[in-house]
């Protein structure tokens, strides 16, 4: 082994240590940052918001969840006067309880209705995760064909 190699593998050894030494020294004076405390802030702590699974047969569930899933496109996105309706989430909630209430019947009756009912209801989520009034829309018009046939 010639010199130079040996410089180089001494240099890179040196760097390494360098480099895990800084890691070390931040994450060490990070831990040492004071802690301060707002004497003005409330102690209260916020209510829980508990929803109560609907119930009865899928025969009067399956409709409400239509027509909630119906109204949910109005509440993602401005509407014609520009501002956002407040309660998407609300309106969610409601299609959430309503698919968890009838989901059992509905698998234990025709599998692929829930299959099918179960990816509205995810279309629905992902309208509201990502302000997609459109995949509202889409996943109201499905599951209002999917619930139609299974209930005729």
């Amino acid at each position: 082994m010639n010199s130079i190699d040996s410089g180089r593998r001494r240099v890179r050894g040196r760097s390494r240590r360098v480099s895990l030494l800084a890691t070390l020294a931040s994450i060490t004076l990070a831990g040492c940052a004071p802690t301060t405390y707002d004497a003005s802030e409330g102690t209260t702590i916020p209510s829980l918001v508990t929803t109560t699974l609907p119930s009865g047969p899928a025969s009067e569930l399956l409709p409400r969840l239509s027509e909630a899933m119906k109204s949910l496109s109005s509440y993602i996105g401005p509407n014609a006067s520009g501002k956002t309706a407040a309660g998407k989430n609300d309106v969610l909630a409601e299609i959430e309880a309503l698919w968890s209430a009838v989901e059992t019947e509905v698998s234990d009756s025709s599998p692929g209705t829930a299959e099918s009912l179960g990816r509205m209801v995810d279309l629905a989520r992902t309208a509201v995760e990502r302000n997609r009034p459109a995949d509202a829309d889409k996943a109201a018009k499905f599951a209002g064909e999917v619930i139609r046939e299974y209930l005729d």
